[in-house]
């Protein structure tokens, strides 16, 4: 079961800092470090200076990155240029986006979700999470008293009757927030109706979500509960009220409607492996693909597209393109693991296991150190061309139905390997827990 409820978020008044698309950035984790300074230019309010700060040589415990963003937060609270909405509300959020030529929207919701330890109630993770960013967001969380930034979830909605309510929302009156940002427009309607609240709820406690993005944040969410409730620094009467704050984390409900949803592959450059290092294991990748001799990208993403699962595009260089399809349905028994066939299933294990393990020797620290990671093909496809022993990966996105079957079984998909597409903006709501 999944328990929300609203809240009264934080918003940028605009009245006094201008165009919205000037102060609001994309996720943290997308964000490097020449985009970073861009971003501090831009606006003297832009967000990033709350959700990922400069690092200075002169940082120490009292003035470091995370106290700067606690400083700035309470201050443009103090100054009006964020503003506390008066009513507790679930906010309606619409991104509507072109991909692959073709116009989409997706319709979804910005609420408190109470935090679950045990995933197997309301939260399905699909992602591994790692030390250091996880004690980045707790570091952050811990000196804001805030969450910044939504975590990005899917929720199951086969009979559409979450999107009729969303529908009614969206339809009935103009946004409070209406922003293009990156390519996507970006609007936001607050629903305060309790009616229809409760009959929001009540759909949600019957549902399970998926957590697309956030996982660090989530686990930061419930650490920075416990970690609260050890303290109990809070006055005694307030004490219970507080531990109920931090007991729910703002959360981005997308529903699963197949229109608005799409998931992008993450694509994989190796280096220190040449064309004809490959070529030379063509009698080694025979044994698990068919090799499809292709003309151009446009040929080897045209292949990709009319083979669908198990088919793997690479880019040797110069004007050779390949399509490795694999030479079976399942490839289950090729695959070494206590995973799941769902697990196994998937391409990018397949290309790691067999092409790169298997066929090419790579594993553990030294595939690591070879395989650098985009999102973008035409990056991968630059890369190739370039200088060096260079060969570009090219993988289709797992689908919904993948991901949730591995969730299913308390598995993690493998690192890098999903990319819900469009994210949500940072900046449009923020959620304060003290």
């Amino acid at each position: 079961m999944t328990i929300i409820k609203p809240f009264n978020g934080y918003r940028y008044d605009t009245r006094k800092t201008g165009k919205l698309s000037k102060v609001i950035t994309p996720p943290y984790d997308v964000i490097n470090p020449k985009q970073q300074e861009a971003y501090y230019r831009k606006h003297p309010e832009n967000f990033i200076r709350l959700d990922l700060g400069k690092k200075y040589a002169k940082d120490d415990r009292d003035d470091n990155r995370y106290t700067r963003a606690a400083k700035a937060l309470e201050e443009w609270i103090s100054k009006g240029i964020l503003a506390k909405d008066r009513e507790p509300s679930i906010y309606v959020y619409s991104q509507e986006y072109t991909i692959g030529g073709r116009r989409k929207a997706r319709l979804g919701f910005i609420s408190l979700a109470k935090l679950e330890e045990d995933r197997t109630k309301g939260f399905l993770p699909h992602e591994r999470t790692f030390k250091g960013p996880k004690l980045d967001r707790l570091n952050l969380m811990k000196e804001t008293g805030a969450n910044l930034s939504p975590i990005f979830s899917i929720v199951f909605d086969d009979n559409n009757k979450i999107m009729g309510i969303l529908k009614r929302v969206s339809r009935s009156r103009k946004p409070a927030i209406d922003v293009a940002f990156e390519g996507t427009r970006n609007k936001v309607w607050r629903m305060t109706d309790p009616a229809l609240i409760r009959k929001l709820e009540g759909l949600m406690s019957k549902k399970k979500a998926l957590i697309a993005d956030g996982h660090h944040r989530y686990e930061v969410a419930l650490e920075y509960k416990v970690l609260s409730e050890a303290k109990g620094k809070a006055p005694q009467d307030c004490r219970s009220a507080l531990s109920e704050a931090k007991g729910y984390v703002m959360m981005y409900f997308a529903t699963s409607d197949p229109k608005g949803l799409a998931i992008l592959p993450t694509h994989r450059m190796l280096e220190g492996v040449s064309a004809k290092d490959l070529l030379k294991n063509s009698g080694k990748l025979k044994e698990y693909f068919d090799i499809i001799k292709v003309y151009g990208r446009k040929g080897m993403l045209a292949c990709m597209k009319r083979c669908g699962g198990h088919v793997i595009g690479v880019f040797l260089g110069g004007k050779d393109y390949l399509c490795l399809k694999l030479n079976r349905a399942d490839a289950s028994s090729l695959i070494r693991s206590e995973n799941s066939s769902y697990w196994r299933n998937l391409d990018v294990v397949i290309l790691h296991q067999l092409v790169f393990d298997k066929v090419l020797g790579l594993k553990g620290e030294k595939a690591e150190k070879a395989i650098t990671f985009t999102r973008d093909p035409e990056v991968a496809f630059k890369w190739a061309a370039g200088r060096g022993k260079r060969i570009s990966f090219f993988l289709n996105p797992p689908s919904l139905k993948d991901i949730y079957n591995i969730v299913r079984c308390r598995e993690r998909m493998p690192h890098k390997t999903t990319y819900f597409f469009p994210k949500p903006p940072s900046g449009l709501v923020i959620n304060r827990l003290e």
